[in-house]
């Protein structure tokens, strides 16, 4: 018996006039989708190609320990995503790059290279979207894929009511829950039919293009991407249903369901993050940092001094042996390496937890939007399409690993040196042997399926909680209502 009514739902739609306009419109997108991405995507990549080029050359053309250490890896890139065309994820408004630091000069030292971490536009993604937004999967999930399942169910209840068609039903042998289920799984495959359609042409398009290639974890983070996507919309579907159970009249039912989408999909999101960040104490702005950091470092370089003039104090007191003389110039070599040292630690410390700030900030807007289904779908496709705010965090930490490893290594050759000092950071206290270029780590970019699957794992679950009760609350209130 459900099957037959989900076999008339279904020729009812697929023979409708909503039903063609719909997947024509879907197309149009998905298509306008790929084409943008076929001309944008492969520059991207070429440009991206040739700065990491540019940037290992520069690093292997140093062939000191000292060189390498004072100038650290340079800048270090983030690899453009393959699946952007899925999710922008603001990436316009997200650096690319990790920085690192500039020079000081103080009694023949020089400032070594430490990690930085590139300004946020904190203003900008407070926002949900940028103000341009891009016809991305994300937009056309978020909004289409939300507003598509309410033109098939607004009338699936209320309209039977009306002609009087819903007692009928009823009054033969069949059930309210196999009813429902029918108008359910009718609309629902109907949407699907449209949008699955709609993807294929679009990765059928992204195909053609070798720059465009995907490999097969790509394939299976889109296959999970469009069973997000379907679970959103059965969300819209039972809350279709939900209110042309409750209505009398087709329009009414109609209005209601126009009400709610505006506000949950378009009023919540961008409302709900704006006004989030106005109730949080304001982040330490990027003047505000910098003088931090300085005040930080001229504690650091204050302290020196009065290490060093105390050095110098007990230098005039002391033998002139060269037993002595020696000693007191280990000890201030052994100043100079705390200063450097110290003042690099310093500097990478201001600089996590200022980004520690700037991102909990931003996450603490994003749990307030988990409010709107949209905001959910929309953070588990950035997560698996590798965009994003979580895409920028995981490029950050693994930064972090590389530059640890980077000086795990000059400590290791510097170790290697018998006729080396060991006082890291100093020039006459480190290995002058030169280096093979090729024994130099290198860093490299790169997202597991994993990486993508971990932060999308709240939102999926929450989608899948949302479903459930969405269901549950249509059978509930379908039950109870007047025939």
């Amino acid at each position: 018996m459900i099957w037959h009514i989900v076999t008339r739902e279904l020729l009812d739609h697929l023979t409708s006039l909503r039903f063609a306009l719909t997947t024509l419109i879907l197309v149009a997108l998905m298509v306008t989708n790929a084409i943008v991405h076929l001309q944008t995507h492969p520059e991207r990549v070429r440009k991206y190609s040739e700065k990491v080029n540019a940037s290992r050359t520069e690093l292997k053309s140093r062939t000191q320990l000292y060189a390498l250490l004072q100038k650290g890896p340079g800048k270090l890139y983030k690899r453009p995503s393959s699946l952007a065309f899925i999710a922008d994820g603001g990436d316009t408004l997200l650096p690319d790059e990790s920085v690192g630091g500039g020079f000081w000069i103080l009694y023949g030292l020089t400032y070594i290279w430490s990690m930085g971490v590139p300004r946020l536009n904190m203003e900008a993604l407070s926002h949900l979207r940028p103000t341009a937004t891009a016809i991305d999967w994300v937009f056309i999930i978020t909004y289409l894929l939300s507003f598509i399942p309410l033109l098939f169910t607004f009338d699936a209840l209320s309209g039977e009511r009306e002609r009087g068609t819903l007692r009928l039903c009823l009054a033969n042998s069949i059930s309210r829950p196999a009813l429902l289920v029918g108008k359910f799984l009718g609309s629902f495959i109907t949407v699907l039919i449209a949008f699955y359609f709609a993807v294929l042409f679009n990765l059928a398009i992204i195909s053609t293009e070798s720059w465009t290639q995907l490999s097969g974890a790509d394939w299976g983070r889109v296959g999970l991407i469009v069973l997000i996507a379907s679970c959103y919309a059965g969300i819209f579907i039972a809350v279709g249903l939900i209110i042309s159970a409750v209505t009398r009249e087709s329009r009414l039912s109609l209005v209601v369901l126009l009400l709610i989408w505006v506000t949950v999909v378009v009023f919540m999101p961008s409302t709900l993050g704006m006004l989030s960040t106005k109730w949080m104490p304001p982040v330490q702005t990027h003047h505000q940092f910098q003088e931090t950091t300085a005040a930080a470092t001229d504690q650091v370089h204050s302290n020196f001094l009065n290490k060093r003039q105390a050095l110098i104090e007990r230098r005039q007191s002391a033998e002139t042996s060269q037993e002595a003389a020696a000693k007191i110039d280990t000890s201030e070599l052994e100043i100079q390496q705390e200063l450097v040292s110290k003042d690099m630690e310093v500097r990478e410390q201001l600089s996590r937890q200022h980004l520690a700030a700037q991102s909990a900030q931003v996450l603490r807007a994003r749990q307030i939007t988990r409010c709107s289904p949209a905001a959910m779908v929309q953070y588990a496709l950035e997560s698996m399409a590798g965009t994003g705010f979580n895409r920028h965090l995981q490029f950050l930490e693994y930064t972090n690993l590389y530059v640890r490893q980077f000086r795990d290594f000059i400590v290791e050759m510097d170790r290697a040196d018998p006729e080396s000092l060991h006082f890291i950071g100093i020039p006459k206290g480190m290995s002058e042997k030169p280096i093979s270029p090729e024994a130099i780590p290198i860093f490299e970019d790169q997202l597991t399926f994993q990486d993508t699957l971990n932060p999308a794992l709240v939102d999926m679950l929450l989608l899948i909680l949302l479903l459930g009760v969405s269901l549950s609350a249509a059978f509930l209130v379908f039950l109870r209502s007047e025939v």
